[in-house]
């Protein structure tokens, strides 16, 4: 990143910046307790929990000493998550904070030149179809602001345009009026099957007359088990390069990294979130 004049890191650790022995240590343990006072936390409590590398990564960014964040590498989803949510915080208009992967596969001719948008892989396991909708606004805006394409939004589900009956099936229908409601603008369809929404001949058998079926871009996945399952399946079997979970909702970008991840991931993964800044 620093060769190719992408980025300036800032590596956090004991072979970088140590938040036990940074003489940004206290300034950043008030914010921490300032923030985080009403919910019970004393003033040795945050200084303690300030010196946690993920912690102490996230308050350098509330306190503007540095522009994002990513982590994870060693750590699970929910640690990195609670860490950048206690420190960063949510967007004023946000209901809903999700996650999205972003998925490169062979086959250009697929999603936005063979780049697709898949939520939420990380956060919210069963959600409302008011959830559902959150989740699909806000990924859409990453497929516009991080992809660069015009976002084509399909909500996922077992079921084709009526092909079988369940309540999963009434949620995703619901989100789909949710999303039309509240963000009429937005190019979106759904109840559809996953063929129907990426491929052109399945989408206009399955759903003739709709405009998003086998072109969709922006994948919405009715729960986190069959999105995480997907993103998975997509990346070891379909040999997809996958990035992310990337947070959507926070007041300043800050991105997951997988555990175990090689320094491609780590690289990728910081490219996008630079972008965030920048868009």
């Amino acid at each position: 990143m620093v060769r190719e004049g992408l980025a300036e890191p800032i590596l956090i650790g004991k072979s970088g910046v140590d938040p036990a022995s940074s003489p940004k240590l206290a300034t950043y343990a008030r914010i921490l307790y300032e923030r985080r006072r009403s919910r019970g936390i004393t003033e040795n409590e945050a200084l303690r929990v300030a010196s946690k590398p993920l912690v102490f990564g996230g308050l350098m960014v509330t306190a503007g000493d540095a522009d994002a964040f990513v982590g994870g590498a060693v750590a699970t989803t929910a640690e990195t998550f609670r860490a950048v949510v206690q420190t960063i915080g949510l967007k004023s208009n946000v209901r809903t904070v999700s996650g999205v992967m972003l998925a490169c596969v062979h086959p250009r001719e697929y999603g936005a030149r063979g780049v697709f948008a898949m939520a939420d892989p990380a956060l919210i396991i069963d959600p409302s179809a008011s959830q559902l909708a959150d989740i699909a606004i806000a990924t859409a805006d990453t497929t516009r602001r991080v992809i660069g394409a015009e976002p084509i939004v399909a909500l996922l589900s077992f079921s084709t345009k009526g092909s079988a009956a369940h309540p999963w099936v009434d949620k995703v229908r619901e989100a789909r009026r949710i999303v039309e409601a509240r963000a009429p603008g937005l190019h979106v369809d759904g109840e559809l099957q996953a063929d129907a929404a990426i491929v052109p001949a399945v989408g206009r058998s399955k759903a003739p007359g709709s405009t998003v079926a086998g072109y969709a871009n922006t994948l919405i996945f009715p729960d986190l088990a069959s999105a995480n399952i997907g993103v998975k399946l997509v990346e070891r079997l379909g040999g997809a390069v996958t990035l992310g979970p990337f947070f959507q909702g926070l007041e300043k970008p800050a991105n997951d990294l997988p555990r175990g991840c090689a320094s491609d991931d780590i690289y990728r993964v910081a490219i996008v979130t630079a972008l965030q800044v920048e868009a």
